[in-house]
């Protein structure tokens, strides 16, 4: 005579399906991996400065402090556009090169 598992073995077994179904889902559906951009170079002209990155995915900008012609003031913030790998960031610097106190790349991946 056939006799019926018990119910909460069934259930067990149940639930474990769902949950690798669950997890299996999670993987196929994330996101491809990214990586911040990188290689970048910085340059400075008489009426800007810019940054490049040429590797990576994501975006970079210019982030630079620039000292003010009077002292007494005080420094200055400028920040370049939101580009792609590949293209370039440029914010406007009007007192020229020496006038730069600090830049960087700001990076989002």
């Amino acid at each position: 005579m056939f006799t019926k598992p018990p119910t909460h073995r069934r259930r067990v077994t149940g639930l474990a399906a769902v949950a690798a179904t669950a997890a299996g889902m999670t993987l196929a559906l994330a996101p491809a991996a990214h990586a911040a951009p990188g290689d970048c170079t910085v340059s400075s002209t008489s009426g800007s400065v810019s940054s490049l990155c040429t590797s990576g995915t994501g975006l970079h900008r210019i982030h630079a402090v620039l000292n003010p012609l009077d002292p007494r003031l005080p420094q200055r913030i400028v920040l370049g556009n939101w580009a792609a790998v590949g293209q370039t960031s440029t914010a406007a610097n009007p007192w020229g090169p020496s006038y730069v106190a600090n830049v960087w790349v700001d990076l989002i991946d």
